[in-house]
């Protein structure tokens, strides 16, 4: 799930609370100040109701009621501008969460810079200083952001908004992939906020923080943390973290500690959308340890799962590999035909080919390996199957002693691949090259062709 998805209702929520913060209304009072009090009244409860539109209206019409002769603000509020401008910039934020106009942000933004640097009294100025840094980062102004919510942290170090403070910190570094200053902040909602509503959200990043660094080791410490009783109520991320800690261990290379993690989360999470994974990562490990009967159970269980023609395309495309790797080249070439038949459209097709010719070659099939490594070269030129298939073509011709169609395999080769940068491609030329030298060495003896 995309991150930002995944935390706008708890970071809109924020917004939702500080307004209650500051700007209680007080008993009404008889005379000029009546209209005043009305106005405002009204939209305290349209506020209330999420009419964004009709609150700014009110809050409008209250802040020109002010400015009267003889009005008297001070039964609301002693800073009555400041409060009514911060009102009307919580109501546009709220506007532009709702709508999805952000151009609301900026509305907000002026009202907050019209009484920011006069603002008076504490609470109007902290809840000022957190608005601002909220609406910086729904704006993707992430470093700004930040700026605001650590003045808000120094400058109110006992504001009910500090824990929320230190999260959206933790959350502008995350987006930045400043993760090391991302997990600090985090960390500190864990250790001063044990008891945060934002504590799964901020451990879960740590951890993912780590894997994305690749510091697989870290990471499956911290996504072992996320296994404990202070996260029971989260069993989705659980369920995740589970996973995760067990994927980390085997790119660690703990394939047994890993395979053991694997089963135990298949066991306990069934119907997490991670089980496909679980399956595929032992396939994958099995496949490594040569135990391909394994490794086939597993990609098989995998299949069942997923939706997502891609993913089964590959699940597929793992099990030819299984066979081809095991030299059972016949059921490659059924598993490969399979993987071409129910997915002609994929991404998988030239892979699937490969695999098709090269289990020709080695059953001996000459003829039906040479069609399919031309089609490869004709139909996925761009792609690096396209040099495999040239190699795979030199093969065939050096088994059959084609030393002419060898050279002119050889020297097309190196002529579409000669400013080529990539290990692979210049790998493969080596080993076209090689074959090269054999062939002209074998045609210059008068071997038949």
């Amino acid at each position: 799930m995309d991150q930002r998805n995944r935390i706008r209702p708890r970071i809109s929520g924020i917004i939702g609370g500080i307004v209650l913060l500051i700007g209680f209304l007080v008993p009404f009072t008889m005379g000029s100040t009546e209209n005043l009090q009305q106005l405002f009244k009204s939209a305290e409860e349209l506020y209330v109701q999420a009419d964004y539109e009709g609150a700014i209206a009110k809050y409008t019409a209250a802040l020109e009621e002010s400015t009267k002769e003889g009005v008297n603000t001070q039964v609301i509020d002693k800073d009555f501008t400041t409060l009514a401008h911060y009102k009307i910039a919580v109501s546009y934020t709220r506007l532009a969460d709702q709508t999805g106009d952000v151009s609301h942000y900026k509305t907000a933004i002026d009202h907050i810079e019209k009484v920011a640097l006069t603002a008076s009294v504490p609470v109007h100025k902290e809840g000022l200083t957190y608005l601002w840094g909220f609406i910086l980062y729904q704006t993707d102004q992430f470093k700004l952001a930040e700026l605001k919510f650590k003045q808000l942290i120094e400058d109110f170090s006992e504001s009910l908004f500090v824990e929320n403070a230190w999260y959206m910190i933790g959350q502008s570094n995350y987006k930045l992939q400043d993760y090391e200053d991302a997990r600090r902040a985090f960390k500190a909602v864990l250790d001063g906020f044990p008891d945060s509503d934002f504590k799964d959200e901020a451990q879960h990043l740590i951890a993912t923080s780590f894997l994305t660094e690749l510091n697989y080791e870290q990471a499956y410490l911290e996504f072992d943390k996320l296994m404990t009783e202070a996260f029971k109520d989260y069993p989705d991320l659980q369920a995740e973290a589970m996973y995760k800690a067990a994927y980390s261990l085997n790119q660690l290379g703990g394939d047994n500690a890993a395979i053991e993690r694997y089963a135990n989360f298949i066991k306990q999470f069934p119907d997490s959308p991670y089980v496909t994974a679980a399956y595929f990562d032992q396939g994958v490990i099995y496949a490594r340890q040569k135990n391909y009967q394994n490794a086939r159970a597993n990609y098989k269980m995998a299949l069942e799962n997923p939706t997502d023609r891609a993913l089964q395309a590959k699940i597929q495309s793992a099990i030819g590999q299984t066979y081809f790797d095991e030299g059972d080249y016949e059921n490659a070439l059924v598993s490969y035909n399979v993987l071409l038949e129910k997915y002609p459209d994929g991404n998988f097709v030239a892979e699937a080919r490969l695999g098709i010719a090269k289990s020709h070659f080695r059953l001996e099939n000459s003829d039906e390996a040479i069609t399919i490594y031309k089609q490869i070269i004709n139909e996925h030129q761009n792609s690096l199957y396209a040099v495999d298939a040239y190699y795979g073509l030199a093969l065939v011709y050096r088994d059959t002693s084609s030393w002419t169609l060898l050279l002119e395999v050889a020297d097309e080769a190196k002529k579409k691949y000669a400013t080529s940068a990539d290990n692979h491609i210049l790998e493969t030329l080596t080993n076209i090259t090689s074959l090269r030298d054999i062939a002209i060495k074998n045609k210059a003896s008068g071997t038949v062709e």
